[in-house]
């Protein structure tokens, strides 16, 4: 099998020739690991080298199954660092936030301002521009979102990226925030939290708007032949307990906007996988009823565990992550009966291994290694 053939068995729960693999690393995992022999020319973004992967890629160097690209549905403001102090930095980011964030590390990440502190500034600030813009630059790359600070590609870039991946047989899998991930980058976590529970209508129009927006980067892509295999929609909505609104709340408000995603997905024969930190079990039945296939990250210590839900969910709800982020760094002793038992009841399918966050400097590379050829080498 090539590596969408194993990740595509794994969603529909049918047996692949061993179990599918990717993984995420904090910024400054990989600067730490060339230390310890990681070759030097091993990059997470490397040089676009004509239609093929290169070899120095993450992807190409570890031969993980999944390779991501990732949509900009932000307002597009402009993405600018403000200062730079020693080991923190201060930006503005394109999704209409301020922050300040370690420097070329992975950290606490503080929120100090967001552009629509009311109804006005939703309609006259950030609302025009939720939408495509002939001419633009391609809303799809294959670096995060996430301090994005390089240009975006044109489309013909953007789809240059994209084939490198195909050629290489991988599963691409495209990445964007959801609705509610979105809204409060612009808003404010703690006001849309609020504006749910008291201007519902307004926090819908704004959740509505996104979708939107996304629906059309996604039409684009497939008419520009950036068709990807999967859409991972970032929406954290759990807490350590359980889900930060009500189920009702989901149900009446992003409950529509979920099924109207999934509805378009499987038109275009796109899997839906979603990512919800915490304990989100209390919304996994809707989650079903949405169309979503794969529910990830799973987090350990939110009380999410994989093994039950397989059970309840076999044949209808795939997995991606699982792997406790606090047991990688060791000792391998423990971190291996976590492994045995997930690889064990997953090597007929169900599950794409990963963790369920992403990989700590503070595991090192023998053992990332280690982690990975007991997976990909597992036999009942």
């Amino acid at each position: 099998m090539n590596s969408k053939e194993r990740v595509r068995a794994a969603i529909q729960w049918k047996q692949p020739d061993r179990i599918p693999v990717h993984e995420n690393f904090w910024t400054d995992t990989l600067t730490e690991w060339k230390i310890q022999g990681l070759p030097e020319a091993v990059e997470m973004y490397p040089p676009l080298d004509a239609e093929r992967e290169n070899l120095n890629s993450i992807e190409a160097y570890f031969d993980f199954d999944v390779a991501p690209m990732y949509m900009d549905s932000s307002p597009r403001f402009e993405q600018k660092i403000i200062s730079h102090d020693g080991d923190y930095y201060t930006f503005d980011d394109r999704f209409g936030y301020q922050a300040v964030k370690t420097w070329q590390k992975s950290g606490t990440i503080h929120y100090t301002k967001t552009v629509t502190e009311d109804q006005d500034a939703w309609n006259t600030l950030v609302k025009p521009r939720m939408q495509m813009v002939d001419g633009e630059s391609a809303r799809i790359d294959d670096r995060s979102y996430f301090e994005h600070f390089e240009p975006y590609p044109t489309w013909p870039e953007a789809r240059k990226k994209f084939n490198r991946f195909t050629a290489a047989e991988r599963y691409v899998l495209a990445i964007n925030y959801g609705p509610w991930e979105a809204t409060w980058r612009h808003r404010d976590f703690s006001r849309v939290l609020m504006d749910i529970a008291l201007e519902p209508e307004w926090f819908a129009e704004m959740a509505h708007t996104h979708k939107e927006l996304s629906l059309s980067i996604l039409a684009k892509s497939i008419s520009e032949g950036i068709k990807p295999d999967g859409y991972l929609m970032i929406d954290d909505l759990g807490s350590a307990n359980a889900p930060l609104i009500s189920p009702t709340m989901f149900r009446e408000i992003l409950k529509p906007i979920y099924i109207e995603m999934g509805k378009f997905l499987k038109m275009h024969g796109i899997d839906f996988w979603l990512h919800s930190c915490g304990n989100v079990g209390m919304l996994i039945d809707d989650y079903v009823e949405c169309g979503i296939q794969v529910l990830n990250p799973v987090q350990v210590t939110a009380g999410m565990n994989v093994l039950e839900l397989a059970d309840r969910y076999e044949g209808v709800l795939a997995f991606y992550g699982s792997i406790d982020a606090h047991k990688v760094s060791g000792p391998w002793e423990i971190l291996e009966k976590d492994l045995q038992e997930r690889c064990r009841r997953f090597s007929s399918g169900g599950w794409i291994a990963h963790s369920d966050h992403s990989i700590p400097p503070t595991m090192s590379y023998e053992m990332f290694n280690r982690m990975l050829n007991y997976i990909k080498n597992w036999k009942n």
